[in-house]
């Protein structure tokens, strides 16, 4: 029926609302939309001859508004750790920090820090740097980034989530305390936790004064 083939062309699913990575200012979420097709049908056989014939939309709004992430300001959860290391090092922490900034985990949702963050390659501007590999410590691209998933990690366990994957070094890290740390290689070790609340959770990260801080914002302080 041709109605029916309007109907999956012209239907759009709601958008939530976001956060814009750069600025942090909060995207508005959309409304979406499908085609009542029997509505349509009826219109279309009331209809006289050579009549043009609107399309029956219904409106589907967001699950969730603006408001509800403007108004996850709380800090549940708080972590900093200190940077050492080359400047590469450095940079690599610095674009690590930068991926998982201002990113919006729903309720229910799993957050995985190598699906956020991405391959740390060249191309994507990360540089060779020490990684502990099987207890030693070699050069390897984006060195310096467990340092990020360890400080949100920390952060994660302060704000009281679920903690769905972690792994620790092979071999004992200064950043932070021992068993405190989760190590992260893309395509096999990830970092992943869960939203267990009832509303929405905003992740911040960023560099500042030679550390690597991660803030969990959600709506209300918990004790």
């Amino acid at each position: 029926m041709v109605v029916e083939e309007l109907a999956i062309k012209h239907q759009a699913l709601p958008q939530e609302p976001g956060m814009d990575k750069d600025t942090g200012k909060v995207i508005p979420p959309k409304p979406g939309k499908i085609i009542n097709v029997e509505a349509t049908v009826e219109k279309i056989l009331a209809a006289e001859e050579y009549a043009c014939i609107e399309l029956e939309e219904v409106l589907i709004q967001p699950e969730y508004s603006a408001e509800d992430l403007e108004q996850a300001n709380q800090i549940l959860g708080y972590y900093e750790t200190w940077i050492g290391g080359t400047f590469s090092r450095h940079t690599n922490i610095s674009l690590a920090a930068q991926g998982i900034n201002n990113i919006v985990v729903w309720p229910k949702e799993t957050f995985s820090f190598n699906e956020v963050v991405g391959p740390r390659s060249v191309e994507r501007g990360y540089l060779p740097a020490p990684i502990i590999l099987m207890g030693s410590r070699e050069n390897d691209f984006g060195g310096g980034v467990c340092q990020v998933s360890s400080t949100l990690y920390n952060a994660v366990l302060k704000a009281g989530l679920q903690i769905v994957e972690r792994h620790p070094h092979s071999r004992r890290v200064a950043y932070v305390p021992a068993g405190m740390d989760a190590t992260v290689d893309y395509g096999s070790l990830d970092f992943k936790f869960a939203n267990n609340l009832e509303e929405p959770i905003i992740v911040k990260a960023g560099t500042s004064q030679g550390k690597v801080w991660v803030k969990i914002l959600g709506r209300e302080k918990r004790g």
